[in-house]
């Protein structure tokens, strides 16, 4: 399965900070399945944002396994999310890239399964997989929708009009379009030609941006969707995030991208509904249910300047005006626990 020109096949990308105790369950759900030959032709970079937690002791351990293609750089300061992707992907030596984040799983399985497809399959240039996910701990997991209702792969041409068209009216939520880093395997020498990505640095979205490029920009690429579960995805672990100022750089990121990626005003509307539908809506119950006040002096007259000739604004956004934020939490409560399948308590849910 090795490229006959002795080229590694694909290059594990882990960009990391301050996370050296999920980076080693990273690394270990990697390791468990890099045995035999797959050491000849995988290989793991990781590109280490100036960590002061022992990051750099826990690499140095496993380069200590025999046979094992591990490159590890650490930068003498922070130099921020986007640029750490852009030098992880720069590192990297293989035909083909999977940025894995350093909190995240790789699934059971998941290596040879990928190696096989790589190995057996041309003209591809990303590969959109599956996910599971689980809150904090692998041992609470979660129940979310499969991102494409398809028994076996299906490989989207989007040189071609139909293959755009079928694919923008079949999927309505923002992990169809490459907003989720962890899913996703691509060609590097893809990812080289998409230009002015320095532009993104700062945005806390270069891979959207590089992703939408490569597959919708203008030279169309082609996307295969793999049904298998080939990640699992932690969530729970970053409650840093301020939810009005996360809405903000959603909102603007998003259409900044459709609008640099796509020449029809119609794909940039769409994209911006896809957002009004996900991540704008959700973080907008959670400011109007846990903090009204930033919701009405914030979040409303920004959403409102935003998406108001949408109508999808008036039919799912601006009905949050008139909720009342105890029946909101309720809800949201209720979602987390029934339709995402989060394990929390009675408490947790009059909190969501």
């Amino acid at each position: 399965m090795t490229p006959a020109d002795g080229q590694i096949l694909l290059s594990i990308c882990i960009p990391t900070y301050n996370r050296a105790a999920l980076l080693k369950e990273a690394l270990d759900s990697v390791l468990a399945q890099l045995v035999g030959e797959l050491r000849e032709e995988v290989e793991i970079v990781i590109s280490d944002n100036a960590s002061t937690d022992g990051t750099g002791e826990l690499v140095e351990q496993k380069r200590k396994i025999p046979g094992l293609k591990l490159k590890y750089f650490r930068h003498p300061t922070n130099l921020g999310f986007d640029a750490n992707v852009l030098k992880v992907v720069e590192r990297a030596s293989g035909r083909y890239c999977w940025i894995l984040s350093d909190d995240d799983l790789m699934a059971a399985g998941a290596l040879r399964t990928l190696i096989g497809e790589l190995a057996s399959t041309e003209g591809i240039d990303l590969f959109l997989c599956e996910k599971s996910d689980f809150l904090l701990t692998p041992d609470r997991p979660m129940r979310f929708r499969r991102i494409m209702n398809f028994t076996g792969g299906r490989v989207f041409d989007f040189r071609k009009v139909d293959n755009v068209e079928e694919y923008f009216r079949r999927n309505k939520r923002l992990i169809a379009y490459c907003n989720f880093l962890s899913n996703i395997v691509f060609r590097r020498e893809k990812w080289g030609q998409v230009p002015a990505k320095d532009e993104y640095v700062g945005s806390k979205y270069i891979h959207l941006y590089v992703f939408q490029m490569l597959l919708w920009g203008r030279e169309p690429g082609v996307l295969k969707y793999l049904p298998a579960v080939l990640v699992e995805r932690r969530w729970g672990n970053d409650a840093s995030y301020d939810a009005a100022q996360r809405l903000a750089v959603d909102v603007k990121t998003y259409h900044r991208i459709a609008a640099a990626v796509f020449d029809d005003r119609r794909r940039i509307r769409q994209i911006d509904g896809l957002v009004i539908r996900n991540d704008a809506f959700s973080w907008a119950v959670r400011l109007r249910a846990q903090q009204p006040w930033r919701f009405w002096r914030e979040t409303w007259p920004f959403l409102f300047r935003a998406y108001w000739d949408q109508p999808l604004f008036w039919l799912k956004l601006a009905p949050l005006a008139v909720t009342p934020g105890w029946l909101l939490r309720l809800m949201r409560g209720a979602y987390r626990r029934r339709v995402k399948g989060e394990p929390i308590g009675l408490s947790e849910l009059w909190e969501a």
